[in-house]
């Protein structure tokens, strides 16, 4: 599969996205603008309304900011955002603690610098798991409700992953929004930020188009919005923009995209060309729990994080395990990567997970990927191997010495770590996988208090700030799951404490 083994292709320098990085930062900066030519003045402007913008407006009130403005780009609300599973990984929070859990920003840091290949930026990645618990009481004095566990994602020392109520993004994004609204935030939707004002190298504000159509890329007027503290860019990732992952990327620019049509270039683009330093605009995280048989991450993202956690993962050829189904995503998603390259085209060789019908009684995203089709049912290990062409004397092996290692009796080869030992028996439930981009690894330098570095003085921009996954650094190479939605928490509030605190 040529497409496929262009993918495994390991990019540990910057060339191509630095170079093309570097040429748009040093271009002309955006054309001044004179204090009379704005159109309307707010205390702090938010590009963004997902968990990262929410988070700053929120921090931004707290401060006494009265008069704060959130821009979003497509017709709903939350970005990536209110897609996502909002498993959040958050060490010390009053919910791990009661449960008995040993955890510690320390340790969070170790696994994080780990995934992230030793190429995160320390003090980003220390500051995260520092406040990450911080979070825990923002979002429970808006009204976001938990459920009473918590569980260990892949990569992670311990279990601290978080769920809301409903797993779903929504579950945060709805509840921020409605309490930040009753604060007197205001929203608008449907508008595009497509530049910085800068004044003498000062960010003073943005250049926004109104009635924005995603569609057709048009819009009703043009606007400049004054920012007397300053403006927060909380626009995530680029996945989307299959032109500058191409520039930057090339080896990723056939693989399908997991995030919403939103997720576009514009706000890297626009901070790049108002001198902002790069960080590896060049690396891409490929999601390991995603299937050929969905549109981007849909139920079976879900399903599969309980799956590889309960059960296991299978290379149709050999009928065997082939990874540590709990190890970082970057290390699943290259180990996957192998498996597909062994088929062809017109036989793909997609690798699987499966598990009993024990763990889909509290798998979240099962009954929805089931209903769909991404997840199948199989009553015997005979049409298991059917099902996916397997060796059937392989398979039953396989599965043989997995209910060996559960039971205590031989020690697992691949090291994972059991939290819930679940016998595999039939009926099994079973998906198969190919990695899909899922995270833009790089993106705006910023220091440990959100603010945007330039490239030319490698010191902040006056007045620009930013946070969540429109920023680099954080996490390295590869960041491990539940650590976005926590990286836009706590660098969100940062931003929104600091454009609060500054003065107009």
């Amino acid at each position: 599969m040529t497409e496929l083994n262009l993918n495994r292709r390991r990019v540990l320098g910057g060339a191509l996205g630095s170079l093309v990085a570097g040429a748009a930062a040093t271009a002309a900066h955006a054309s001044p603008i004179k204090p009379e030519h704005f159109d309307e003045t707010y205390d702090v402007v938010i590009v963004g309304s997902g968990f990262a913008g929410l988070s700053a407006a929120y921090e931004a009130v707290k401060k006494g900011i009265k008069k704060i403005l959130i821009l979003e780009k497509m017709e709903a609300w939350g970005g990536n955002s209110a897609l996502c599973g909002a498993l959040m990984c958050m060490p010390l929070t009053k919910m791990q603690k009661a449960k008995g859990i040993e955890d510690s920003p320390e340790l969070l840091v170790k696994d994080m610098m780990a995934a992230g290949r030793g190429f995160n930026h320390p003090q980003l990645t220390l500051t995260m798991a520092t406040e990450a618990a911080k979070a825990f009481d923002m979002l429970t004095e808006c009204g976001v409700e938990f459920q009473d566990k918590v569980i260990r994602l892949g990569g992670h020392s311990a279990p601290r992953a978080h769920l809301p109520k409903v797993p779903s993004g929504g579950s945060i994004t709805v509840p921020m929004h409605q309490w930040l609204r009753k604060q007197g935030v205001e929203f608008r939707n449907r508008a595009n930020v497509h530049e910085l004002v800068m004044v003498e190298g000062e960010c003073r504000g943005v250049r926004v188009t109104f009635g924005y159509d995603w569609h057709t890329g048009e819009g009703r007027r043009e606007a400049a919005i004054r920012a007397r503290k300053g403006v927060v860019v909380a626009t995530g990732g680029w996945g989307q923009d299959n032109e500058f992952v191409t520039a930057t990327q090339p080896a990723y620019a056939q693989l399908e995209c997991t995030a919403q049509p939103g997720a576009t270039a514009e706000m890297i683009k626009a901070m790049l060309a108002a001198g902002a330093l790069p960080v590896m605009l060049d690396m891409f995280q490929l999601g390991p729990w995603a299937s050929p048989d969905e549109k981007g991450a849909g139920p079976g993202s879900f399903f599969a994080d309980y799956a590889f956690g309960e059960g296991m993962a299978i290379d149709p050829k050999t009928g065997k395990r082939f990874m540590n189904e709990l190890a970082d995503r970057r290390t699943r998603a290259e180990a996957q990567l192998k498996v597909l390259e062994k088929g062809t085209k017109e036989n793909p060789n997609y690798p699987f997970c499966f598990c009993s019908e024990e763990t889909t009684t509290h798998a979240e995203g099962f009954k929805a990927a089931y209903r769909e089709g991404t997840v199948k049912k199989s009553d015997t290990v005979e049409d298991l191997a059917k099902l996916h062409n397997v060796p059937l004397d392989a398979l039953k092996a396989s599965i043989a010495e997995w209910n060996e290692i559960v039971a205590g009796k031989k020690e697992d080869p691949f090291k994972k770590p059991l939290d819930v030992r679940t016998e595999l028996k039939p009926p099994f439930y079973s998906m198969r996988l190919s990695p899909k981009l899922h995270y833009c690894m790089g993106g705006a330098a910023i220091t440990t208090k959100a603010e945007v570095m330039s490239s030319q003085t490698c010191r902040p921009i006056p007045g620009l700030y930013a946070a969540g996954e429109v920023t680099g650094g954080v996490h390295g190479m590869d960041r491990l799951g539940g650590c976005s939605s926590v990286d836009c928490f706590v660098f969100g509030r940062i931003a929104g404490a600091q454009v609060a605190a500054r003065k107009a």
